[in-house]
């Protein structure tokens, strides 16, 4: 990702948590990559960031590959959060937006030290 797909961070930042809540109560799907009908977690902030015109990948791993690595105490709302295998897109405060797992669906929940670290 490039300064140049930052520029813009307070739209970009809109966007991408509108984006994450316009799938509150959408179905968890292992690899699933549909809004509306069915995502996972990395599906679900690969979604995000493309209504934000960012473009990356879809599986957790390649996005913190993807993207920089920040500690959690400068996560900043818009931010994927990371732990291994599982992503989630940062609201503010300690509240994050997530597709938890097979049988939930995209819910907002707290509690951002469950995650390793942010990225942006």
């Amino acid at each position: 990702m490039s300064v140049a797909d930052w520029k813009d961070m307070d739209g970009k930042v809109q966007k991408i948590i509108a984006a994450a809540e316009s799938q509150l109560g959408v179905p968890y799907v292992w690899g699933g990559s549909t809004p509306g009908v069915g995502l996972d977690c990395s599906g679900l902030t690969q979604y995000c960031y493309r209504q934000a015109g960012i473009s990356i990948s879809h599986y957790t791993e390649d996005q913190l590959k993807e993207l920089t690595v920040v500690p959690l105490s400068q996560a900043r709302p818009g931010d994927i959060l990371y732990k291994y295998g599982h992503v989630a897109i940062y609201v503010g405060g300690d509240e994050y937006i997530h597709e938890p797992r097979t049988g939930d669906v995209c819910r907002k929940a707290t509690g951002i030290s469950y995650f390793t670290c942010a990225l942006r």
